[in-house]
């Protein structure tokens, strides 16, 4: 987009093109498809890298993917990203309002899911003080993330932090019952993950993106209609020299806290 060099890289893509690397919930698809529906709009572009095969792996919008999906879009504006300028963390999971023995119990009466005193990840840290790596037997390790997940979430209330030590934990959750420590992942696991279709589970994976482009509010009247993907293309474009002409893009320098997300 050489007309706007300040501007992230927009495209517009087919939906067929774009990969998972995760699961998705389907009631907060559901959820997403009538907030969607009701907008008219496509408020934020999905943050997408290039895998060496090509395909447009979704870093950051699974959900809104699916949503989209299932309005009947065929096209979808989307930010590419360099993956060597992304920042991977990783989010950890609380699980609070039950007893530590029984998620202990629940995790490890779930096949093919089996609880070891090792050091490894992913591990469970109870809040009576028990710690156990948790193991899939006969299946791969991201397919383990995914069964471990499953076992508490939708059954207890969850909470995502960044730091799994326990005086981090009680500090910001002191109902909390355990945490699950789980292991780094690089973009490299991530792109595999789609790519392969093994896919890692839902909130997980905390993609930091320089410039992270916001807010687009691209009708979906013009997503959905039988122009060709370049003429969309252009009309994005167009779209972005009238409003930075208008001076309503902004590029924002400083960390922002957001106090009621």
């Amino acid at each position: 987009m050489g007309f706007m060099p300040s501007v992230p890289q927009l495209r517009v893509i087919s939906l067929d093109r774009l990969c998972r690397h995760e699961e998705i919930d389907p009631l907060r698809v559901n959820r997403l498809v009538e907030r969607i529906d009701a907008d008219g709009i496509q408020v934020n572009p999905m943050i997408c890298s290039e895998a060496p095969s090509g395909d447009l792996v979704v870093l950051d919008g699974a959900t809104r993917t699916e949503a989209l999906k299932k309005l009947g879009m065929d096209h979808a504006v989307v930010q590419v990203v360099d993956p060597g300028r992304i920042t991977l963390e990783t989010w950890h999971h609380v699980v609070r309002e039950c007893g530590p023995d029984e998620i202990v119990a629940q995790i490890a009466s779930t096949a093919p899911l089996t609880l070891a005193h090792n050091e490894f990840t992913p591990r469970i840290h109870t809040a009576d003080g028990e710690s156990y790596s948790v193991l899939g037997v006969g299946i791969s390790p991201n397919a383990t993330l995914s069964a471990l997940v499953d076992t508490y979430t939708g059954r207890w209330r969850v909470n995502r932090v960044a730091d799994p030590t326990i005086e981090s934990v009680e500090w910001r959750y002191p109902d909390w019952c355990a945490v699950l420590e789980l292991p780094t992942l690089t973009v490299e696991d991530v792109m595999k993950a789609a790519v392969g279709e093994d896919l890692l589970p839902a909130g997980i994976t905390r993609f930091l993106i320089p410039e992270r482009a916001l807010r687009i509010n691209i009708d979906l009247s013009l997503l959905h209609s039988d122009r060709t993907q370049e003429e969309k293309q252009r009309s994005l474009e167009d779209l972005l020299v009238q409003r930075a002409n208008d001076g309503r893009i902004r590029r924002y320098e400083e960390a922002v806290f957001i106090l009621d997300d």
